[in-house]
C-alpha cells in the first residue's frame, strides 16, 4: 500500500490489487453492518430519495457495539436520545452509506492506483474513519494504551516474532491487527496529504 500524496485536482494513492480489494471488502462489510447492500446502494445526490430515507421508521437503538461507535447516541438521557436519533439517525446512516459505498466501488475498479478528486476528499476521510472505527471497536480499542498496544503488537507480527503456533482465534486477532495498523497509516497518510499545499501551476 502507497501513501496519499498530493497532486493536481486531489490525492493520489495505490497497492497490490490484493490489499485494494481487501479494503474495498471491509468497506462493503460495514454498509452491511449498517444494514445496506453496495449492490443496491445510489451514492447520486437525489433530493427525492434522500428525503424518503431520512423519513423511513427509525429502529429501535442496536446494542451492537460497532454499531453504537458508528451511529451513537447524541445524549446521555434515553428519552432525549431517542428523540434525537428519531430526528437525525437515518440521515447520518444514509451519509455514512453513501460514503462508503462510493469509496468501496473506487477500490473495486481500480487496477492499482487510486485517485480522489479534491471535492470527494471528505467522502474518503468519513469512510476511512468509519472503516477504522469499525476494526478498533472490534480490538476493543476505548483508550490511548489500548491502540498503543495493538500497533506495537502489529509492529511485531509484521516483523515475523509472532510466528510459532496459534490458535485461530489468536490467528484471526493478529490478522486484524495488521489490516487496522494498515488502514490507520492509510487514513494518517491521507490527512498529512490534505494538509500540504496544492502544487502550483
Amino acid at each position: 500500500m502507497f501513501g496519499f500524496k498530493r497532486v493536481r485536482g486531489g490525492v493520489s494513492s495505490g497497492g497490490d490489487i490484493f490489499e485494494l480489494e481487501l479494503v474495498a471488502s471491509l468497506m462493503r462489510d460495514v454498509v452491511a453492518i449498517l444494514g445496506e447492500d453496495v449492490a443496491v446502494v445510489d451514492v447520486t445526490d437525489d433530493p427525492l430519495a434522500t428525503l424518503e430515507k431520512e423519513l423511513a421508521p427509525i429502529a429501535e437503538p442496536s446494542f451492537d457495539p460497532v454499531v453504537d461507535r458508528l451511529l451513537p447516541d447524541m445524549s446521555e438521557d434515553p428519552d432525549e436520545a431517542r428523540e434525537l436519533r428519531e430526528l437525525s439517525e437515518s440521515g447520518v446512516r444514509s451519509t455514512k452509506v453513501s460514503n462508503l459505498t462510493a469509496v468501496y466501488r473506487a477500490l473495486s475498479s481500480s487496477t492499482g492506483r487510486v485517485f480522489v478528486p479534491e471535492d470527494e476528499i471528505p467522502m474518503w476521510m468519513s469512510a476511512l474513519n468509519d472503516l477504522r472505527l469499525v476494526l478498533g471497536t472490534r480490538l476493543d480499542i476505548d483508550d490511548t494504551a489500548r491502540a498503543e498496544e495493538v500497533a506495537a503488537r502489529a509492529g511485531e507480527i509484521a516483523d515475523g516474532q509472532h510466528a510459532h503456533p496459534l490458535s485461530e482465534e489468536d490467528e484471526v486477532e493478529n490478522q486484524l491487527m495488521l489490516v487496522y495498523a494498515m488502514i490507520s497509516w492509510w487514513q494518517d497518510s491521507l490527512i498529512d496529504a490534505v494538509r500540504l499545499r496544492r502544487p502550483r501551476g
